[in-house]
């Protein structure tokens, strides 16, 4: 029978009766036992340590209260890392008047009353006011740690212990002194802030601040006035006047605005430079200044409240007035007015500005360079040497033993010089490897091509390094005749070749071949550069290659057929000459020393190579030999 929810057995008469009794007891019973039981935490009886209560004077995503708490808690986390503070936000942007702090103190007073709080730090000055005005009550005793306080004065902790703290020392005296400097031709600065008790504080901090500026340059304040009659104002200014705005989150129509959000606006709308006194706002359309940022601040705070947490006596710790203030600009901005950068002092800090990947790398990029040029040196001179060598062979044939010491004298030469190059090239190729792989995707588009080149380049040196010396071996190297089975042979090649052979999931098949005879290393190497070419010149399928061999008018002949993508019939010649390559595609990347190797080998055994192909559908390499073993 399929189950429904709906379906249940019906008791009758009194059992049904009892069951409903029993049913309705039960769950009266759990209801009570749900209405009067405390939160999970207050019924372990687990007290931690200490815990650390950190009162957001606003909401979460304002950014300056933002850092403070992120400075706060990375700080605490470095010297207690199995610690998590409580984090409580007073909303006081969107609730200036603090009116609803009396409920605060009724929801607090059921939440805490079975936790112990070790340490408060009350960001910003609502939050400072909520914990002097209920400490008593509902923590009692409880130290308190602030940051964020605009406008300090000491009166202000008049009658209460156990309190210190941070002030938010602005450097407007510092930020006005740079921008007369930065723009000399400075006639007014219109000052920016708001009305709430966080903005007339900081205006409070700047008329004292600018007391020794009097007479230089005058000094305009804003009026509460809303954002657009605000952003109107700056758009009329003239261009001997500049902007400077303190603390700015709510207009006189009660709307709330973020530093970042503030900071576009003003950006996107004052024909003038815009300077700021906190970090928050640059990159969002200010030019910059003396910035005080709520990482740092809020870190410091975090600082003394540990020390308080380690035992020292917070009487011992005064309220820390200096300023945490950095020197930083914005490019971007910089560049939109065409302020040049030898105006700017020179512990400014720049954000976004480009840096480049040669600025970055600078002794990496002329190392390697320097490394590849003296590498290249060395493949000319060899390059040179060698085809000097052959056309020596040919004019001074009488002159075999003077041929026959320069010979030996080049091939020690270059034994020596691939072998000396050996280990940079490792080198260059390990270093550029790793920075691929470090730093791929993250830098900018070019770099990465130019990376990615490097080691393709360093990978093609190191081949041309092996087939040139395996070109040249050939000429000195004595040939040993003997007979070789040549199933052998090819199972040998196939060996070496197996991870090429599976990574392009070529298929290989083959008669079986008849005896060789030869010199089996330059045999395997033939074999080897053949099947390797088939491999490399694919087309768009995968590989498929034949190898067939027979005997016929005392000659033994191997051919090597695939579907790759073949060679027109003019070139049938040029492909077996030195440095000949055909194909410039990175794709089909070569030294174009590979059949130039295979032609010699045939040469020296007494035999010929030749080219059968099509364009698009394959090609055939075959070469004969002369036959001199008994099959």
């Amino acid at each position: 029978m399929a189950f429904r929810p709906n379906s249940f057995i019906r008791p009758s008469g009194t059992l049904h009766v009892l069951v409903l009794r029993a049913a309705t007891f039960c769950l009266t019973l759990f209801l009570l036992c749900c209405l009067f039981s405390h939160p999970a935490t207050a019924d372990t009886g687990i007290e931690q340590k200490s815990n650390i209560l950190i009162l957001d004077s606003y909401h979460p995503y304002y950014s300056w209260s933002d850092d403070e708490v992120e400075g706060i808690v990375e700080t605490l986390h470095k010297a207690r890392p199995e610690e998590e503070p409580i984090i409580e936000y007073l909303d006081c942007k969107f609730f200036p008047k603090e009116e609803h702090f009396k409920e605060l103190r009724a929801l607090f007073l059921r939440k805490f009353s079975r936790v112990k709080i070790s340490v408060i730090i009350a960001a910003d000055n609502p939050a400072l006011d909520f914990a002097l005005k209920y400490r008593d009550e509902i923590f009692p005793g409880t130290p308190i740690v602030f940051c964020g306080i605009n406008g300090f004065e000491p009166q202000m902790l008049a009658g209460h212990k156990n309190v210190t703290g941070v002030a938010e020392m602005l450097d407007v005296s510092g930020s006005v002194k740079l921008m007369l400097r930065v723009h000399p031709g400075t006639r007014e600065i219109f000052i920016i802030h708001d009305y709430t008790s966080t903005g007339l504080a900081t205006r409070s901090q700047a008329e004292k601040d600018l007391q020794n500026l009097k007479g230089i340059v005058p000094i305009r304040y804003m009026g509460n006035v809303s954002t657009e009659e605000l952003l109107r104002q700056v758009k009329s200014l003239p261009p001997t006047t500049l902007v400077f705005a303190l603390s700015y989150s709510r207009d006189s129509v009660g709307r709330v605005f973020d530093h970042r959000k503030i900071a576009n606006l003003l950006g996107e709308n004052s024909s003038v430079p815009v300077y700021a006194a906190h970090e928050e706002r640059i990159g969002s359309g200010i030019i910059g200044g003396c910035l005080l940022g709520g990482k740092l601040h809020g870190a410091k705070a975090a600082e003394m409240a540990l020390e308080i947490l380690n035992g020292r006596d917070i009487a011992s710790m005064p309220v820390y007035t200096g300023k945490i203030s950095r020197v930083m600009f914005d490019y971007n901005v910089l560049t939109r007015f065409k302020i040049p950068l030898s105006q700017l002092p020179a512990n400014s800090i720049l954000i976004n500005r480009p840096v480049t990947f040669y600025e970055k790398y600078t002794t990496l990029v002329w190392t390697t360079i320097g490394v590849i040029t003296s590498l290249a040196i060395i493949i000319v001179l060899l390059i040179v040497n060698v085809t000097q060598k052959r056309r020596a062979t040919g004019e001074l044939a009488a002159k075999a033993d003077e041929l026959e010491r320069t010979n030996a004298e080049l091939q020690e030469f270059s034994m020596i010089a691939y072998h000396d190059m050996q280990e940079p090239l490792r080198s260059i190729s390990g270093f550029v490897q790793l920075l691929q792989r470090q730093y791929s995707g993250r830098l900018d588009k070019n770099a990465d091509e130019y990376i990615a080149l490097t080691v393709q380049n360093v990978q093609l040196m190191k081949q041309l390094f092996s087939d040139l010396l395996s070109y040249i071996g050939l000429s000195r190297k004595e040939v040993e005749y003997n007979c070789h089975n040549g199933n052998s042979i090819l199972s040998s090649v196939l060996s070496d070749l197996s991870e090429q052979i599976d990574c392009c999931q070529a298929r290989i098949t083959s008669d079986q071949l008849p005896a060789i005879y030869g010199d089996r290393s330059m045999l395997i190497l033939l074999l080897h550069n053949l099947i390797s070419n088939a491999l490399k010149f694919r087309g768009e399928q995968a590989p498929r290659i034949f190898i067939t061999g027979s005997q016929d008018k005392g000659q033994v002949v191997i051919s090597i057929r695939d579907n790759g993508i073949g060679i027109a019939e003019e070139f049938s010649d040029k492909v077996f000459k030195l440095f000949k390559k055909l194909h410039n595609h990175s794709e089909f990347t070569g030294t174009g020393i590979g059949l130039a190797i295979c032609k010699r080998v045939v040469e020296l055994h007494g035999g010929r190579i030749w080219l059968e192909s099509e364009p698009g559908k394959g090609s055939c390499f075959s070469f004969s030999l002369p036959v001199k073993c008994r099959n």
